[in-house]
């Protein structure tokens, strides 16, 4: 596989985000599989974050799509992701602790520079905006060595508030494996239709109002979703304990 560089795309609003008019599919949400190319791993309710969720559940394209975006990669290679439809709750929780680290790792920066750059990480919390994880159509993910479960050398950390997390950073050092890892996940998503946030190399949205905004649509198809956690707790068990990602 031909594996371009990743472009350079210049940071977004959010106040641009949500003046995307949102034209509602009513796609429902839908249980992320466990198969042998595409996993999933609910990082938030591993690390304890409030009111996570014990499973990762997208929008039914969306998780067609990584499907299709798995089925793409060598074979010895698969998809797994880390979170994906988030509750405000949620959200609000994510806000909080990468705020907190942001505060510790730049002290020097003012209030109003740190908040400037956790919008660059984290979403606005609002009970009058639709964050883009809210919708079901946002998913944060990586690669993983099917034969062991190993991780891939990404170059930075998940949810780590630093510009080695841009999506493109390592475009500036081709001889770092995470280059060549990135690339490879930024192509194979993109190919099937999802756009890349590039601010955070792990994550990806369809359907969303930031996928709109990405690819120049004039709507976005995704709203505000829902899920009811018991609705699935046997798969949500199935896919806590996977024993490839500990």
């Amino acid at each position: 596989m031909l594996l371009a560089p990743i472009p350079t795309q210049a940071p977004h609003n959010w106040q641009d985000i949500e003046k995307i008019p949102i034209i509602e599919s009513n796609e429902p949400l839908q249980t992320i599989p466990n198969i042998e190319n595409l996993k999933q791993f609910p990082i938030y309710f591993d690390h304890n974050v409030a009111h996570a969720i014990n499973i990762c559940v997208a929008r039914q394209s969306v998780v067609q799509k990584l499907q299709q975006a798995a089925d793409l990669l060598p074979e010895h290679l698969g998809i797994v992701v880390l979170d994906a439809w988030r509750s405000r709750a949620v959200q609000q929780a994510v806000q909080d602790e990468v705020g907190d680290i942001i505060k510790i790792k730049y002290p020097n920066l003012s209030l109003i520079e740190q908040q400037q750059l956790l919008s660059q990480f984290v979403a606005p919390v609002r009970s009058d905006f639709i964050s883009p994880h809210l919708t079901g159509g946002s998913v944060d993910i990586t690669l993983f060595e099917r034969a062991t479960g190993q991780w891939l050398d990404m170059g930075a950390d998940f949810d780590e508030p630093t510009e080695r997390s841009y999506t493109y950073f390592y475009e500036a050092q081709p001889e770092h494996p995470a280059c060549d890892n990135r690339r490879l996940l930024y192509t194979v998503m993109t190919q099937v239709g999802f756009s890349n946030l590039p601010t955070e190399w792990w994550h990806f949205d369809y359907g969303n109002p930031l996928w709109a905004h990405h690819n120049q649509q004039n709507h976005a198809i995704y709203g505000a979703a829902h899920w009811e956690e018991e609705s699935d707790i046997g798969n949500s068990i199935q896919a806590f304990t996977e024993p490839h990602f500990n």
